[in-house]
């Protein structure tokens, strides 16, 4: 998955070999004070994370991967 926003990592919900179901939250993202809530866009394995609370990222940037 990649981020739809520049901002910082608040909190990574999730971490690598946890199962997550379509919808659920994954990382909470704050762009321009405004917390957003990065959702799972499929069900699957939580196969790596790229970031961690405190890490800024630009748009388009790797958060992490769902196989």
């Amino acid at each position: 998955m990649k981020s739809p926003l520049a901002g910082n990592i608040v909190r990574v919900e999730v971490a690598a070999g946890d199962r997550v179901n379509e919808g659920d939250i994954l990382i909470i993202l704050e762009a321009m004070k405004m917390e957003t809530e990065i959702r799972a866009a499929k069900s699957g394995l939580v196969g790596s994370v790229a970031v961690k609370s405190g890490d800024a990222v630009a748009v388009g940037d790797a958060l992490l991967t769902i196989g």
